[in-house]
């Protein structure tokens, strides 16, 4: 569905902005791609993303906002078991609220088997090495999903993160600068940069 396909755009425009607004205009988006076609699964696979973003950049609860990215993703997979999308969600639900690092390592895998060229599981999946503490993978990763997409403000800020978080303090500053070139305004950016410049003295 055309119209479908278009409120799905448009969702995905909202939720990359990553704020409070972005967000709850991406659930309305995603909404309508579901009501406009029903039997299309990557409409779902959108909507488990913006609910999934919900607790980190909004006030809604984890606990209201996971449970409907679970089954959103759930659901999604339920019409297409070969969806990335929804693969890499899962992955992220497992490694972020679940704490269960198997599942979302297999998940990441199988999202990226299906989808090697989707940037967002390869930007999931380089938090999940940073979190583990395998920081040359979580490296390797995000410079995949910034080759990828090259001009996203969160891949771009989370490429600054890695170095970070790996200890690489003045990479981190001149990724983050490049970002903020880019997007002036994006306050995830300057708040990792603010972090790196304190650790730098």
């Amino acid at each position: 569905n055309p119209e479908a396909y278009q409120a799905y755009l448009k969702g995905r425009f909202h939720w990359n902005k990553r704020t409070p607004d972005g967000l709850k205009k991406a659930v309305e988006y995603f909404e309508l791609a579901v009501s406009l076609d029903p039997d299309w699964p990557l409409g779902y696979a959108g909507l488990a993303d913006a609910y999934l973003l919900m607790p980190q950049y909004s006030s809604m609860r984890p606990s209201e906002a996971i449970p409907k990215a679970r089954a959103a993703a759930a659901k999604a997979l339920e019409m297409d078991e070969s969806l990335a999308e929804a693969h890499a969600t899962m992955a992220y639900i497992a490694t972020s609220y679940d704490w269960n690092w198997s599942t979302a390592e297999r998940e990441f895998e199988r999202a990226l088997a299906l989808s090697p060229n989707y940037a967002t599981a390869h930007h999931w999946y380089a938090l999940h090495l940073m979190w583990m503490g395998r920081h040359d993978e979580a490296l390797r990763e995000i410079t995949k999903a910034q080759e990828l997409d090259p001009l996203s403000l969160i891949i771009g800020n989370v490429v600054g993160h890695v170095h970070y978080w790996a200890g690489n303090f003045a990479h981190a500053e001149t990724r983050l600068r490049k970002t903020l070139e880019l997007g002036p305004d994006f306050a995830l950016a300057h708040q990792t940069l603010a972090k790196t410049l304190f650790l730098q003295g």
